[in-house]
Protein backbone atom coordinates (compact mmCIF):
# COMPACT_ATOMS: atom_id res chain seq x y z
CA UNK A 1 0.00 0.00 0.00
CA UNK A 2 0.59 3.77 -0.37
CA UNK A 3 1.77 5.75 1.99
CA UNK A 4 -1.68 7.79 1.98
CA UNK A 5 -3.74 4.45 1.92
CA UNK A 6 -1.69 2.23 4.68
CA UNK A 7 -3.12 2.02 7.76
CA UNK A 8 0.12 2.55 10.37
CA UNK A 9 0.86 5.87 8.02
CA UNK A 10 -3.02 7.04 8.94
CA UNK A 11 -2.47 5.84 12.71
CA UNK A 12 -1.76 8.88 14.72
CA UNK A 13 -0.82 6.42 17.68
CA UNK A 14 3.01 5.66 17.73
CA UNK A 15 2.98 1.64 18.83
CA UNK A 16 4.03 -0.73 21.37
CA UNK A 17 7.87 -1.24 22.63
CA UNK A 18 7.20 -4.88 21.74
CA UNK A 19 6.89 -3.82 17.93
CA UNK A 20 9.53 -1.63 18.11
CA UNK A 21 12.00 -3.97 19.22
CA UNK A 22 11.30 -6.99 17.20
CA UNK A 23 11.30 -4.79 14.05
CA UNK A 24 14.43 -4.43 14.56
CA UNK A 25 17.79 -5.73 12.64
CA UNK A 26 20.82 -6.76 14.01
CA UNK A 27 21.88 -2.30 12.99
CA UNK A 28 19.10 -1.01 14.67
CA UNK A 29 19.93 -3.38 18.22
CA UNK A 30 23.37 -2.20 17.90
CA UNK A 31 22.07 1.64 17.65
CA UNK A 32 19.73 0.93 19.90
CA UNK A 33 22.69 -0.26 22.55
CA UNK A 34 24.69 2.62 21.62
CA UNK A 35 22.57 5.29 22.49
CA UNK A 36 21.47 3.72 25.53
CA UNK A 37 25.19 3.54 26.71
CA UNK A 38 25.59 7.22 25.41
CA UNK A 39 22.71 8.29 27.52
CA UNK A 40 23.93 6.50 30.70
CA UNK A 41 27.71 7.71 30.07
CA UNK A 42 25.98 11.32 30.17
CA UNK A 43 24.35 10.21 33.66
CA UNK A 44 27.11 9.01 34.98
CA UNK A 45 29.22 12.55 33.90
CA UNK A 46 26.25 14.31 35.56
CA UNK A 47 26.40 12.13 38.74
CA UNK A 48 30.31 12.77 38.78
CA UNK A 49 30.23 16.64 37.92
CA UNK A 50 27.34 16.99 41.16
CA UNK A 51 30.18 15.74 43.64
CA UNK A 52 32.62 18.09 42.07
CA UNK A 53 30.15 21.03 42.21
CA UNK A 54 29.39 19.91 46.22
CA UNK A 55 33.20 20.20 46.71
CA UNK A 56 34.54 23.17 44.95
CA UNK A 57 31.94 25.42 44.87
CA UNK A 58 30.11 28.01 47.00
CA UNK A 59 27.03 26.77 48.53
CA UNK A 60 24.86 29.70 47.49
CA UNK A 61 25.53 28.99 43.56
CA UNK A 62 25.39 24.86 44.18
CA UNK A 63 21.62 24.00 43.32
CA UNK A 64 21.71 26.54 40.46
CA UNK A 65 24.90 24.99 38.41
CA UNK A 66 23.47 21.32 39.22
CA UNK A 67 19.89 22.18 37.28
CA UNK A 68 21.93 24.21 34.23
CA UNK A 69 23.93 21.21 34.23
CA UNK A 70 20.84 18.18 34.36
CA UNK A 71 19.29 20.21 31.54
CA UNK A 72 21.54 17.69 28.62
CA UNK A 73 21.60 14.85 30.76
CA UNK A 74 17.35 14.88 31.41
CA UNK A 75 16.61 15.44 28.08
CA UNK A 76 19.14 12.80 27.13
CA UNK A 77 17.01 10.56 29.53
CA UNK A 78 13.99 11.60 28.10
CA UNK A 79 14.79 10.94 25.07
CA UNK A 80 15.86 7.44 25.88
CA UNK A 81 12.85 6.71 27.33
CA UNK A 82 10.80 7.72 24.44
CA UNK A 83 13.17 5.61 22.17
CA UNK A 84 11.92 2.30 23.80
CA UNK A 85 9.03 3.07 24.52
CA UNK A 86 7.37 4.75 21.95
CA UNK A 87 3.87 5.66 23.28
CA UNK A 88 5.61 7.71 26.31
CA UNK A 89 6.80 9.98 23.84
CA UNK A 90 4.41 12.67 24.63
CA UNK A 91 5.37 12.67 28.59
CA UNK A 92 8.79 12.17 27.93
CA UNK A 93 8.42 15.34 25.94
CA UNK A 94 6.90 17.36 28.57
CA UNK A 95 9.08 16.89 30.81
CA UNK A 96 12.03 17.88 29.30
CA UNK A 97 10.24 21.17 28.53
CA UNK A 98 9.11 21.54 31.67
CA UNK A 99 12.54 21.29 33.16
CA UNK A 100 14.24 23.39 30.13
CA UNK A 101 11.63 26.25 31.25
CA UNK A 102 13.24 26.10 34.78
CA UNK A 103 16.80 25.89 33.56
CA UNK A 104 16.16 28.96 31.76
CA UNK A 105 14.97 30.89 34.76
CA UNK A 106 17.85 28.99 36.30
CA UNK A 107 20.64 30.48 34.40
CA UNK A 108 19.15 33.96 34.31
CA UNK A 109 19.63 33.66 38.23
CA UNK A 110 23.18 32.20 37.79
CA UNK A 111 24.35 35.60 35.52
CA UNK A 112 22.98 37.83 38.54
CA UNK A 113 24.78 35.22 41.42
CA UNK A 114 28.28 35.36 39.09
CA UNK A 115 28.31 39.34 39.18
CA UNK A 116 27.91 38.90 43.53
CA UNK A 117 24.26 38.74 43.90
CA UNK A 118 21.58 41.18 43.25
CA UNK A 119 22.90 44.15 45.65
CA UNK A 120 26.33 44.17 44.26
CA UNK A 121 24.99 43.65 40.72
CA UNK A 122 23.00 47.18 41.33
CA UNK A 123 26.13 48.82 42.78
CA UNK A 124 27.68 47.69 40.32
CA UNK A 125 25.74 48.64 37.26
CA UNK A 126 24.01 52.03 39.13
CA UNK A 127 25.22 53.99 36.18
CA UNK A 128 24.54 52.02 33.48
CA UNK A 129 21.20 51.18 31.40
CA UNK A 130 19.99 47.96 30.00
CA UNK A 131 19.98 47.56 26.54
CA UNK A 132 16.70 45.93 25.16
CA UNK A 133 16.98 46.18 21.82
CA UNK A 134 18.67 42.32 21.67
CA UNK A 135 16.73 39.20 20.12
CA UNK A 136 14.61 37.12 19.91
CA UNK A 137 11.65 40.02 20.76
CA UNK A 138 13.46 43.22 19.40
CA UNK A 139 16.77 42.62 17.70
CA UNK A 140 15.86 44.66 14.79
CA UNK A 141 13.81 47.83 16.83
CA UNK A 142 17.45 49.83 17.09
CA UNK A 143 15.20 52.93 18.08
CA UNK A 144 14.54 51.41 21.33
CA UNK A 145 15.91 53.49 24.21
CA UNK A 146 18.34 52.46 26.95
CA UNK A 147 16.46 51.28 30.59
CA UNK A 148 17.68 52.09 33.73
CA UNK A 149 19.34 49.54 35.48
CA UNK A 150 17.25 49.66 38.88
CA UNK A 151 15.74 47.20 41.06
CA UNK A 152 12.46 47.32 39.62
CA UNK A 153 13.96 46.27 36.32
CA UNK A 154 15.93 43.59 37.29
CA UNK A 155 13.01 42.07 39.14
CA UNK A 156 10.98 42.55 35.94
CA UNK A 157 13.65 40.78 34.14
CA UNK A 158 13.73 37.69 36.07
CA UNK A 159 10.04 37.81 36.25
CA UNK A 160 10.05 37.17 32.64
CA UNK A 161 11.57 33.99 33.05
CA UNK A 162 9.84 33.04 36.01
CA UNK A 163 6.52 32.87 34.29
CA UNK A 164 7.67 30.72 31.82
CA UNK A 165 9.12 28.47 34.36
CA UNK A 166 5.33 28.45 36.09
CA UNK A 167 3.46 28.73 33.17
CA UNK A 168 4.44 25.85 31.09
CA UNK A 169 4.16 23.36 34.00
CA UNK A 170 0.46 24.46 33.84
CA UNK A 171 -0.27 24.07 30.21
CA UNK A 172 1.52 21.00 29.93
CA UNK A 173 -1.10 19.41 32.52
CA UNK A 174 -3.74 21.35 30.73
CA UNK A 175 -2.42 19.29 27.67
CA UNK A 176 -2.87 15.80 29.28
CA UNK A 177 -5.95 16.20 30.57
CA UNK A 178 -7.03 17.36 27.69
CA UNK A 179 -5.16 14.26 25.73
CA UNK A 180 -6.88 12.23 28.15
CA UNK A 181 -10.68 12.91 26.91
CA UNK A 182 -8.88 13.03 23.88
CA UNK A 183 -8.85 16.84 22.70
CA UNK A 184 -5.42 16.89 22.20
CA UNK A 185 -3.77 15.73 19.43
CA UNK A 186 -0.71 16.73 18.27
CA UNK A 187 -1.64 16.01 14.48
CA UNK A 188 -4.45 18.23 14.36
CA UNK A 189 -3.42 21.87 13.82
CA UNK A 190 -6.85 23.04 12.95
CA UNK A 191 -8.59 26.30 14.51
CA UNK A 192 -10.89 23.76 16.17
CA UNK A 193 -8.21 21.89 18.00
CA UNK A 194 -6.70 22.44 21.36
CA UNK A 195 -2.76 21.61 19.99
CA UNK A 196 -1.90 24.58 17.86
CA UNK A 197 -3.26 27.35 20.65
CA UNK A 198 -1.35 25.73 24.01
CA UNK A 199 1.70 25.36 21.01
CA UNK A 200 1.28 29.03 19.84
CA UNK A 201 0.89 29.92 24.05
CA UNK A 202 3.73 28.38 24.33
CA UNK A 203 6.11 29.67 22.17
CA UNK A 204 5.28 33.32 22.60
CA UNK A 205 5.79 32.67 25.97
CA UNK A 206 9.12 31.02 25.26
CA UNK A 207 10.10 34.34 23.12
CA UNK A 208 9.36 36.57 25.94
CA UNK A 209 11.25 34.85 28.44
CA UNK A 210 14.64 34.62 26.13
CA UNK A 211 14.75 37.94 25.67
CA UNK A 212 15.55 38.53 29.39
CA UNK A 213 18.44 36.19 28.84
CA UNK A 214 19.66 37.99 25.92
CA UNK A 215 19.30 41.37 27.94
CA UNK A 216 21.17 40.29 30.71
CA UNK A 217 23.94 38.26 29.08
CA UNK A 218 24.53 41.71 26.54
CA UNK A 219 25.22 43.34 30.22
CA UNK A 220 27.44 41.13 31.68
CA UNK A 221 29.27 39.33 28.69
CA UNK A 222 32.39 41.57 29.66
CA UNK A 223 32.26 41.51 33.31
CA UNK A 224 31.92 37.81 33.37
CA UNK A 225 34.29 37.04 30.84
CA UNK A 226 36.48 35.21 33.12
CA UNK A 227 33.56 33.13 34.83
CA UNK A 228 33.57 31.80 30.92
CA UNK A 229 30.11 33.32 30.70
CA UNK A 230 30.14 33.23 26.40
CA UNK A 231 30.81 29.26 26.53
CA UNK A 232 28.04 28.80 29.44
CA UNK A 233 26.13 30.82 27.27
CA UNK A 234 26.45 28.57 23.77
CA UNK A 235 25.59 25.72 25.53
CA UNK A 236 22.15 26.85 26.89
CA UNK A 237 21.60 28.67 23.49
CA UNK A 238 22.64 25.02 21.98
CA UNK A 239 20.38 22.97 24.08
CA UNK A 240 17.64 25.19 23.60
CA UNK A 241 17.74 25.42 19.52
CA UNK A 242 18.43 21.28 19.81
CA UNK A 243 15.62 20.77 22.12
CA UNK A 244 13.43 23.16 20.69
CA UNK A 245 13.31 24.23 17.10
CA UNK A 246 14.49 21.02 16.46
CA UNK A 247 12.10 19.01 17.39
CA UNK A 248 9.30 21.86 15.66
CA UNK A 249 10.69 21.42 12.16
CA UNK A 250 11.15 17.50 12.50
CA UNK A 251 7.73 17.63 13.43
CA UNK A 252 6.37 19.90 10.90
CA UNK A 253 8.28 17.93 8.15
CA UNK A 254 6.66 14.74 9.36
CA UNK A 255 2.83 16.03 9.65
CA UNK A 256 3.61 17.53 6.24
CA UNK A 257 4.61 14.05 4.91
CA UNK A 258 8.19 14.84 4.12
CA UNK A 259 9.07 12.18 6.43
CA UNK A 260 7.67 9.04 5.25
CA UNK A 261 6.40 5.98 7.19
CA UNK A 262 8.36 3.13 7.65
CA UNK A 263 5.95 0.70 9.53
CA UNK A 264 5.63 -0.44 12.79
CA UNK A 265 6.17 3.68 13.10
CA UNK A 266 3.65 5.94 11.09
CA UNK A 267 5.13 9.31 9.81
CA UNK A 268 4.82 11.67 13.38
CA UNK A 269 6.01 8.85 15.52
CA UNK A 270 9.01 7.94 12.99
CA UNK A 271 9.72 11.80 13.48
CA UNK A 272 9.68 11.81 16.69
CA UNK A 273 11.91 8.69 16.77
CA UNK A 274 14.67 10.26 14.68
CA UNK A 275 14.24 13.40 16.60
CA UNK A 276 15.09 11.71 19.97
CA UNK A 277 18.11 9.67 18.64
CA UNK A 278 19.93 13.17 17.14
CA UNK A 279 18.85 14.62 21.17
CA UNK A 280 20.58 11.93 22.62
CA UNK A 281 23.85 12.21 20.83
CA UNK A 282 23.77 16.11 20.78
CA UNK A 283 23.26 15.81 24.54
CA UNK A 284 25.20 13.24 24.78
CA UNK A 285 28.21 15.50 23.47
CA UNK A 286 26.80 18.91 25.37
CA UNK A 287 27.57 17.01 28.35
CA UNK A 288 30.52 16.58 27.96
CA UNK A 289 31.48 20.12 26.91
CA UNK A 290 29.86 21.33 30.59
CA UNK A 291 32.13 19.49 31.89
CA UNK A 292 34.88 21.09 30.66
CA UNK A 293 33.41 24.28 31.17
CA UNK A 294 31.80 24.10 34.57
CA UNK A 295 34.82 22.55 35.89
CA UNK A 296 36.97 25.17 37.73
CA UNK A 297 37.63 26.28 41.36
CA UNK A 298 35.04 29.41 41.52
CA UNK A 299 36.44 30.53 44.97
CA UNK A 300 39.68 31.13 43.59
CA UNK A 301 38.44 33.53 40.84
CA UNK A 302 38.18 37.54 41.19
CA UNK A 303 36.04 39.96 39.19
CA UNK A 304 38.13 42.99 37.70
CA UNK A 305 35.84 45.41 38.83
CA UNK A 306 35.44 43.71 42.68
CA UNK A 307 40.24 44.14 42.90
CA UNK A 308 39.71 47.78 41.56
CA UNK A 309 37.12 48.92 43.84
CA UNK A 310 38.88 47.50 46.94
CA UNK A 311 41.87 49.13 45.81
CA UNK A 312 40.01 52.25 45.31
CA UNK A 313 38.68 51.76 48.53
CA UNK A 314 42.14 50.51 50.57
CA UNK A 315 43.61 54.12 49.37
CA UNK A 316 40.68 56.08 50.73
CA UNK A 317 40.84 54.68 53.57
CA UNK A 318 44.80 54.90 54.19
CA UNK A 319 44.05 56.06 57.96
CA UNK A 320 42.67 53.94 60.39
CA UNK A 321 41.70 54.44 63.54
CA UNK A 322 43.54 51.73 66.03
CA UNK A 323 42.50 51.98 69.65
CA UNK A 324 42.78 55.92 69.26
CA UNK A 325 45.47 56.31 67.60
CA UNK A 326 46.05 56.88 63.73
CA UNK A 327 48.28 55.40 61.81
CA UNK A 328 48.39 56.79 57.94
CA UNK A 329 51.32 55.26 55.56
CA UNK A 330 52.89 53.10 58.06
CA UNK A 331 53.97 55.74 60.15
CA UNK A 332 52.36 55.83 63.59
CA UNK A 333 51.34 59.64 64.81
CA UNK A 334 50.20 60.24 68.29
Amino acid sequence: MENGTDPVCMANEPPFSSKIIGSLDLTGIFLFAILTVMTLIANLVFVEEVFYIYRKTPSSKRTIFIWINAAAPVIATTSCIGMWIPRSTMFTDFTAAVFFAIVIHKFMLMMIKECGGQKLFLRRFANDRFKISTGPCCCCCLCLPYVHITRRTLFLLKLGTFQLAFLRPVLMFLSIVLWTNGNYNLSDLTPNGAAIWINCFVGVLTIIALWPIGIMFQQVRVLLNCKKIVPKFALYEFVLILSQLQAAIINILALRGVIPCAPPLASLARGAYMNQQLLIMEMFLITLISRVVYRKRYDDLELPECTDQETSDNKQNAKINLNGKVIEDGTQNV
